[in-house]
């Protein structure tokens, strides 16, 4: 019986030895998973990718075996054992007699509402507590995990030199379908650069006893914020996957923070971490490497299922988007910190493109239209129908704008993060300003020039309008009187045109890309 015949009798009820309802189904590129009401079947796809080989059904039952063997460390409760799928005549059941066609790993089916991928999506007011609780499991957690020096015979740097070789030659197929060679490339470089600078710290962090049989793939999706919490679906099929630096663990999850936008989050967990470990400094130094391994590694990973031709033409367009973004997560952990500045009309995507880079960066975003009204008094969301350069909008009020836009600036650089400055910059005056402001910081200046055709932006325009929502007063009456008194940029060598036209993640990257191109990566 083929793979989707098995796929199709686990949708149905009656193949499970308890009564449930309807069948839930979710999928990844190395597993379909099926929900009863109170348990989770976890079948094993028959894929060999390289780093993983479960082609085999003696293989996907030594699997299902490690899988619940060491899971149990991590997840207390949860983790049943591994059960028969077998068929008599026409007939397939869990547990039932006849031949055995595939095996399961068999689980307690964990509270939804308490996943933490639920509780980010709903914005729970609880999560910062929940940060500090769940620092202080994984802390005790990494002291408790086994030590692990020389694993297989080999140094954890050779080690990850291979994990990362192997990433790359995985990925090079995926070139110009979820990320670019200038990504690829650039990766490649800062990677084979920081292994060389950095491998004595690698060493001495192995010998000190920091390499430890940890987790392997801890992110949102596999934490549970009951009591005890419950973290699950560690690597099984690869020990140097899991084998590795607490930091490479850790960095995992920060990475996964950072990418839903909550560094909030993320800096809490570090923080609540940080106070319970011994060396903080060699950990603080690979932290950011191992953020940028974690990314590329989820790019990887997505890539693969939305490559994948037997997976349905949904679930591989969302793999390639969440591709994408990794990637550009990746892109953004190369970038060091910054003095970015938006430039452009009204209406061309000024303020989306701001505010993503800003997230990916870690940065603080400075918008020039809800300082502007702050600084009158006003809330973001009220209108104003003031003329051009009219009102809160005039000449001085413009001036004085600006130059609370550079204070803000100034300080989120002094505390070392990036400042994206969401203005229009259309005085040459004022780009001088902020380009000197950032030299004088010993930071890069980045002037990205952000234009769209005129039909999309006076659509733009209309539609803000309509919605009410948002801080900016543009609308399609003022656009071409800004336009008129706009200053040329034709002079400006460290500009990088935009063109807001496109897809956001392709607008995204394009300006990452660019940014690593003329500022260079970070140490």
């Amino acid at each position: 019986m083929g793979n989707e015949s098995l796929h199709t009798a686990m949708l149905h009820p009656k193949t499970y030895p308890e009564k449930t309802g309807p069948i839930e189904f979710r999928e990844t590129h190395i597993s379909r998973i099926y929900f009863t009401d109170r348990h989770v079947y976890k079948v094993k796809k028959p894929v060999d990718l390289g780093f993983l080989n479960f082609t085999t059904l003696d293989r996907r039952r030594f699997y299902c075996h490690e899988e619940v063997r060491l899971n149990r460390r991590f997840c207390p409760g949860t983790y049943l054992g591994v059960v028969d799928i077998r068929r008599s005549g026409q007939e397939i059941r869990i547990d039932g007699k006849g031949t055995i066609l595939d095996y399961a790993v068999y689980m307690e089916r964990l509270p939804e509402d308490r996943m933490l991928n639920r509780l980010l999506e709903q914005n729970r007011t609880e999560l910062s507590g929940e940060m500090n609780r769940l620092a202080l499991r994984l802390a005790q957690l990494h002291r408790e995990s086994p030590i692990r020096r020389r694993n297989g015979g080999t140094s954890n740097l050779e080690v990850v030199r291979l994990n990362w070789r192997e990433n790359f030659d995985q990925t090079a197929g995926a070139v110009g379908k979820t990320l670019s060679k200038e990504c690829f490339d650039l990766c490649m470089s800062y990677v084979e650069r920081f292994l060389d600078t950095r491998s004595n710290l690698f060493l001495q962090r192995e010998e000190k006893g920091f390499v430890r049989d940890g987790h392997g793939d801890l992110h949102v999706d596999h934490i549970c914020l009951t009591d005890p919490i419950r973290i699950y679906d560690c690597i099984e099929f690869n020990r140097r996957f899991r084998v590795a630096d607490i930091a490479a663990d850790l960095a995992f999850l920060l990475m996964d923070l950072d990418l839903r936008g909550r560094q909030d989050l993320s800096t809490t967990l570090l923080s609540t971490y940080l106070a319970r470990l011994e060396d903080r400094q060699g950990f603080l130094i690979l932290l950011p490497f191992y953020k940028l391994y974690r990314a590329y590694v989820r790019g990887k990973v997505e890539s693969f299922l939305a490559l994948d031709r037997t997976v349905e033409k949904d679930h591989r367009r969302q793999g390639r988007q969440r591709a994408r973004r990794y990637f550009n997560l990746a892109l953004a952990y190369l970038c060091p910190p910054m003095l970015i500045a938006t430039c452009g009309l009204m209406g061309t995507g000024k303020t989306t493109l701001a505010g993503e880079l800003a997230e990916l960066l870690r940065g603080s975003l400075l918008r020039s239209d809800v300082l502007r009204k702050n600084l009158a008094g006003i809330e973001p969301s009220e209108r104003r129908g003031d003329s051009f350069g009219q009102g809160i909008y005039s000449p001085d009020f413009t001036k004085k704008t600006y130059a609370a836009l550079m204070e803000e600036a100034l300080a989120v650089l002094k505390g070392g993060k990036t400042a994206v400055v969401d203005a229009s910059f259309a005085d040459r005056r004022q780009r001088e300003t902020f380009r000197e402001a950032a030299r004088r910081a010993g930071v890069p200046f980045l002037l990205l020039w952000v234009q769209c055709d005129e039909a999309t932006v006076l659509e733009r325009l209309d539609r803000r309008q309509a919605l009410g929502r948002d801080a900016s007063d543009g609308r399609r009456e003022l656009y071409r009187r800004q336009a008129e008194g706009f200053e040329p940029l034709s002079d400006c060598q460290d500009a990088i045109e935009i063109d807001t036209g496109n897809e956001l993640d392709y607008t995204v990257h394009f300006a990452l890309v660019s940014a690593l191109q003329k500022v260079g990566m970070r140490p």
